[in-house]
């Protein structure tokens, strides 16, 4: 703690890292100051950056080059950008450390065979990922490849029969365009309804619950934010969640309760305004779902995107891999 103290490290900061490193924290950090950017939550680049070049470790040093490329890809993620062409990479790397292109070509390959980036080219061009990121991406695409397949929850059922009940039940004449989306989602396991405001996509959506409900489902319904789910919650009359609410995030452990271990008890999870949840959410939360369960994710695809990198409803949707329902009959 007093060697900590003494390089700028307040007391908080100085509690992680003892408990991170134990009695080996001095010779940790000695060694390599900007692991701490990597193995302690809290502590970033530039905290990381100023404790080095108080212990002496020159600004042309191949660590701070790495940590410096992991600092730029983090800054192009907050943006948005889950991965950076790598020549972009290199020069705004390079510019911002003040270090040679040839230090930080260096510094990228060493952090490839350390599995902190991961190399994947995009539209041709060769780029890179944060290794968490990439993950994420991967993680999102499996997920959805596993629950498009097996039976769905409810068994068959007749649209031509259905629709005619639904409407019979709300007292609401769906449009043609609203058909067509009910029967879409009842006889697939993923879907996608998407369409800008005043559409009808809460029509559909509490259409499908009343079905559902009549058969007896274990819906859940969440959204990326309070506001969202409130909402969400008034427009159909049941239950709605934060998708953090929903998994049980635990702040002590920094992590979800429910995930690929504990899957949620649900039979339908739907998703509303999918277009602001970012790809480690989304990650995070079609892991929780168990692959006999079906998914609704609900969404305008022109609205804001998601305040962290990705942009995964739009991703989904182009993937052409994943039925949807787009809309654009407007009735408000």
């Amino acid at each position: 703690m007093v060697f900590l103290h003494a390089h700028g490290i307040g007391t908080a900061r100085a509690v992680r890292i003892y408990k991170t490193y134990g009695a080996e924290a001095v010779a940790r950090v000695r060694d390599n100051p900007y692991r701490l950017a990597l193995d302690i939550r809290g502590i970033g680049f530039k905290t990381a950056d100023a404790l080095a070049q108080r212990l002496g470790i020159p600004r042309d040093a191949l660590i701070r080059a790495q940590a410096g490329v992991r600092h730029v890809l983090q800054e192009f993620a907050d943006d948005g950008h889950c991965a950076v062409h790598e020549a972009e990479l290199i020069d705004t790397a390079a510019s911002l450390l003040d270090i040679p292109v040839s230090t930080i070509v260096q510094a990228i390959d060493l952090e490839l065979q350390e599995e902190n980036l991961t190399a994947e080219a995009i539209h041709g061009q060769p780029s890179l990922f944060l290794t968490p990121l990439y993950r994420a991406e991967v993680s999102v695409v499996s997920s959805l490849m596993r629950l498009l397949e097996g039976e769905l929850p409810w068994g068959r059922m007749d649209p031509a029969r259905v629709v005619p009940w639904v409407e019979h039940q709300t007292g609401r004449v769906l449009s043609p365009s609203q058909r067509g989306a009910v029967a879409q989602v009842l006889t697939n396991k993923v879907t996608v309804i998407t369409g800008g405001p005043g559409v009808g996509k809460t029509t559909i959506v509490t259409s499908i619950l009343h079905v559902l409900q009549a058969k007896g489902m274990r819906v859940v319904l969440c959204a990326p934010t309070g506001r969202a789910a409130k909402r969400l919650s008034e427009v159909t009359g049941m239950d709605a969640k934060t998708i953090h609410r929903l998994l049980a995030f635990d702040p002590k452990a920094y992590g979800f309760t429910y995930g690929q271990t504990h899957p949620l008890a649900a039979d339908l999870v739907v998703v509303d305004e999918v277009s602001m949840v970012d790809v480690v959410l989304m990650h995070q939360l079609l892991r929780a779902i168990p692959e006999q369960a079906a998914v609704l994710m609900v969404g305008d695809v022109d609205q804001l995107p998601s305040v962290g990198p990705g942009s995964v409803l739009a991703d989904i949707i182009a993937s052409g891999r994943i039925p949807t329902v787009t809309l654009s009959e407007i009735f408000r």
